[in-house]
C-alpha cells in the first residue's frame, strides 16, 4: 500500500504546488468572499495534466463519472454522478496508483451557517460509494480566507467530523500576497477505516 499512499500525495502536492505559484489570483479570488470552486477543480485538473508527460501519469480526467468505477447513479441529479478529477499512477506495474477526487471549498462568504459543513460530509458519503480499498478516494479541503484561517476558522472547523480525521498528510499552507491564507487538507474516504491511507498507518 505505500506505493498507493506516495502516488496519492504526490498527486496532492502537484495540485498544492500550482495553486501556490497561483498566489496573487488566489488573493484576488478571496478577496470577492465568493465561490470560486469552479476555478480551484480546473486548476487542480491542470496541475496533473501538465506533469502528466514528466511524472508517469497514465490518466488525467477532469470530472470523471462514478459510473466508470462500476457506481450506479445517484438520482436525477446528473451532478452528483460526476466527480472532480482522477489520476491514473504508473505504467510500471504499480497497484492501486489511482486517485479520485472531490474538493471542497470553504471561504469567508459560506463560513457562517452549516452549510459547508453539510458539503464536506454529503462529498465524503459521495467518495465513499467508491468501495475502494487500496487507492485513494481523495477528499480535497480547501479553506481560503481574508484573514488566518486556523485562528478565524478555528472554532468551526474544529466541529466538523471529517476535518478532524487523520489526514493523508500535512496540511499545505498557501500565505496571500496581500494578507490572507489558504488551507489545503487532503482526506482519503473509506467505508472502512482501517483501509484508509494516512501519515501514520500508509
Amino acid at each position: 500500500m505505500g506505493d498507493s499512499y506516495q502516488f496519492t500525495v504526490d498527486v496532492f502536492r502537484t495540485v498544492c504546488d500550482r495553486l501556490s505559484a497561483k498566489a496573487t489570483e488566489l488573493q484576488l479570488l478571496v478577496e470577492t468572499g465568493t465561490s470560486f470552486d469552479e476555478w480551484l477543480t480546473w486548476e487542480a485538473f491542470l496541475a496533473c495534466k501538465l506533469r502528466e508527460p514528466s511524472y508517469p501519469f497514465c490518466e488525467v480526467a477532469a470530472k470523471p463519472t462514478y459510473a466508470s468505477e462500476d457506481v450506479t447513479g445517484d438520482g436525477n441529479d446528473p451532478d452528483r454522478n460526476l466527480g472532480d478529477l482522477r489520476v491514473g499512477g504508473p505504467h510500471d506495474g504499480a497497484d492501486h496508483c489511482w486517485a479520485f477526487a472531490e474538493f471542497v471549498l470553504l471561504h469567508d462568504g459560506n463560513r457562517t451557517g452549516g452549510e459547508w459543513r453539510q458539503r464536506i460530509e454529503a462529498e465524503a458519503d459521495r467518495l465513499r460509494r467508491l468501495g475502494w480499498k487500496k487507492s485513494a478516494s481523495l477528499l480535497v479541503v480547501v479553506a481560503a480566507s481574508r484573514g488566518d484561517v486556523m485562528k478565524e476558522w478555528g472554532d468551526d472547523l474544529a466541529g466538523c467530523a471529517v476535518w478532524n480525521q487523520p489526514a493523508l498528510t500535512d496540511p499545505f499552507v498557501i500565505s496571500l500576497p496581500g494578507g490572507g491564507t489558504v488551507v489545503v487538507k487532503a482526506f482519503d474516504i473509506k467505508r472502512n477505516p482501517a483501509d484508509t491511507l494516512t501519515a501514520a498507518g500508509n
